[in-house]
């Protein structure tokens, strides 16, 4: 009879519990998670990651820019590239060569990056910079990409690209364009251009392009 009585007494407190935790979980708004839900949630949940990732992915894709204003120009970034050991070997052989560098960071999405590379590539600045200038391009296309090549060098990317640092014959830094002086590229000439880069062989200062006389 006693353990009869121990055994109601624990059943009602036991129900009496279970009544009082749902009654808690209502008012809370809270609801029990078996299993197979919780696996479900953990299943949904990698499928919203691997969507986010391929959103992140297709978002910072390098885009090549389409236009017949460059037609017959190679794009003039390589993402492939490692460009901590090409600048590196770009300022070596710059010093050996006793030539001027210019290190540009850009993109192949980036008109006035294309605008600039067209205009280096002109056959009169062409002519000037052949013997004297070294070129050496870092892809910053991509979030975060080769931003550490840009610190490292002390340019800044806040003011857009592209965006320049110039070293002389011997391999000090004459300055950066961190002013955005390369930055609306699409809106200079080939003889400006020529210009910009013949006042930094000659007088070792950088303007904006279309200041310079």
């Amino acid at each position: 009879m006693q353990k009869s009585a121990v055994f109601i007494s624990f059943a009602i407190g036991a129900i009496s519990g279970l009544a009082i935790y749902q009654i808690v979980l209502s008012w809370g708004g809270w609801t029990l998670v078996g299993p197979e839900a919780l696996q479900q949630q953990a299943s949904h949940l990698s499928q919203l990651e691997e969507e986010n990732r391929q959103l992140t992915e297709e978002l910072f894709r390098p885009r090549l820019l389409q236009s017949k204003d460059f037609e017959g120009l190679s794009p003039p970034y390589d993402g492939d590239d490692d460009a901590s050991v090409e600048v590196a070997a770009a300022r070596s052989a710059a010093r050996e060569e006793q030539k001027f560098l210019m290190v540009t960071f850009g993109a192949n999405w980036c008109r006035d990056c294309w605008s600039l590379h067209r205009n280096l590539n002109d056959d009169e600045v062409r002519d000037y910079t052949e013997d004297l200038f070294r070129f050496v391009n870092v892809d910053v296309g991509k979030f975060n990409q080769n931003r550490h090549v840009a610190d490292e060098l002390g340019v800044s990317l806040s003011r857009g690209i592209p965006v320049a640092i110039f070293f002389d014959a011997q391999g000090r830094v004459i300055g950066t364009t961190n002013d955005g002086q390369l930055e609306p590229a699409r809106h200079y000439t080939s003889k400006q251009i020529l210009k910009f880069v013949r006042d930094i062989a000659e007088r070792h200062r950088i303007l904006r392009p279309d200041a310079v006389e």
